[in-house]
């Protein structure tokens, strides 16, 4: 009995060391470079033994999926002991990649580094300066962004001018209300096309406001100081006081 409890006891105890072992295993991460690819493993439950995390894996794809490298990219094999060690170390990899794609400006870049700014973004285990490193890089995004949807703007802009002066110029039924829009269009047009550049014209903020029309003074309303108010002539109909009138007598 004591040989049968010393057994039961030996064996419980590798149970928890094996256990043990694998969930330690469990939250271990490496990542390795494969054609091209940053490819992420994680631990499975045993003691030894990583799985690939696939862009399809329902939990962890969308964040930990295989990252494109640049070409020409250098990156050693590493592993983690955790997740947050993974995530500091994926930022610091991933934010430097997204700002020489957003270095080259064309829409395929830009597209790429948004596409790794909302994956750096979803990594949980972020630093503070990590996560004011990333605001900045999004409204580095959102500056450029903005900057061409402004050109776009103003090629529509634009479009819509030489319109304008066709029907201008064809003398249709709407050329007199062209002609004052393709004036209008073309400070827009100047303006857009200025503040794509970065630069900002005041366009907008120029122009002079309409006249206003003055209301005519209501009965009873005080006269300001200094305007004098005209006598009220006499009633229609009325001669003025003073005045001469020769009246017909009708015959008795």
């Amino acid at each position: 009995m004591k040989r049968l409890g010393t057994w039961v006891v030996v064996l419980a105890l590798l149970g928890a060391v094996l256990w043990l072992a694998s969930d330690r295993n469990q939250r271990r991460y490496s990542w390795a470079v494969d054609s091209g690819k940053l490819v992420i493993s994680k631990g499975r439950f045993f003691p030894t033994g990583q799985g690939v995390i696939a862009s399809d894996d329902p939990r962890y794809g969308t964040v930990y999926g295989p990252i494109a490298l640049p070409q020409g990219a250098k990156v050693q094999d590493e592993e983690f002991d955790d997740q947050t060690a993974l995530d500091r170390a994926l930022f610091d990899l991933v934010v430097p990649m997204a700002k020489a794609d957003l270095q080259k400006s064309d829409e395929a870049s830009i597209a790429e580094a948004n596409a790794l700014a909302d994956r750096a973004g979803a990594l949980p285990g972020l630093t503070a300066d990590q996560h004011r490193a990333l605001a900045s890089i999004r409204g580095d995004l959102s500056y450029v962004s903005a900057r061409g949807e402004l050109v776009q703007a103003a090629k529509l802009v634009l479009s819509a001018r030489r319109k304008l002066e066709a029907v201008r110029e064809g003398g249709g039924e709407h050329s007199l209300e062209a002609v004052p829009v393709v004036r209008e269009l073309a400070g827009i047009q100047e303006a857009l096309e200025q503040a794509a550049q970065g630069r900002s014209m005041n366009a907008f903020s120029s122009r002079a406001p309409a006249t206003p029309v003055s209301p005519q003074p209501s009965a009873g309303a005080a006269t300001p100081p200094g305007q004098q108010t005209p006598p009220p002539g006499p009633p229609a109909g009325l001669n003025p006081p003073g005045t001469s009138t020769t009246a017909k007598q009708a015959p008795r």
